[in-house]
């Protein structure tokens, strides 16, 4: 009984979650469905609905749970070589002053397309972008910078990460992302059952 009321409680506190992003430069079609649709099964575990947006589409009086806004930088596509710019340090950052997390961070095609290589199928791509998307919406939403030792919110990526079929967001991270009535009534119930 107690598993299907945090259920239902969970799925009565589904957020919404505006990323104000411009599609990536050379992104197919078919790479931007399997990024969106993976992100959005990334975050559903952690009460959490994506509503992708354009800054032109913004409208007054819209309100949202929460707000995030994305870059890509370089050129998204899988038939075409990276160019080779200054290399950054990561894949992906979030933007960090005065130690408060902001609402903003990129994610570097160019560099992301080096590590997969420029061949891969764009089903993958998609895939690969949404991971490092969801890795920076575990920093903003949870407001931590702390990493994990496996899934998502771990601190580095490989290629099989990126790529495989499954990789999720672990237990601990999702209670960080969650409303704080829910995380609570989650950790206690997870206590109760034995895990």
């Amino acid at each position: 009984m107690l598993i299907l009321c945090v259920s239902a409680c969970a799925n009565a506190q589904t957020r919404t979650l505006a990323l104000y992003a411009e599609w990536p430069r050379g992104l197919d079609a078919g790479s931007g469905v399997i990024m969106r649709a993976e992100l959005q099964r990334l975050l559903a575990p952690a009460g959490l609905e994506v509503v992708w947006k354009t800054l032109a589409d913004r409208k007054a009086g819209e309100d949202f749970e929460l707000v995030a806004v994305s870059s890509f930088e370089g050129l998204c596509a899988v038939d075409e070589p990276a160019s080779n710019p200054a290399i950054t340090a990561s894949l992906a950052d979030t933007s960090i002053s005065n130690g408060h997390i902001l609402p903003f961070f990129r994610v570097d095609c160019d560099r992301l397309i080096r590590m997969l290589g420029s061949q891969l199928e764009p089903a993958l791509l998609g895939r690969a972008l949404a991971r490092l998307v969801a890795h920076e919406l575990y920093h903003i939403v949870a407001q931590t910078t702390d990493h994990q030792e496996r899934g998502v919110a771990k601190a580095a990526f490989s290629i099989r990460d990126l790529t495989d079929a499954r990789f999720e967001l672990d237990a601990w991270s999702l209670s960080r992302m969650r409303p704080p009535s829910i995380a609570r009534v989650s950790e206690s119930s997870s206590g109760e059952t034995g895990r």
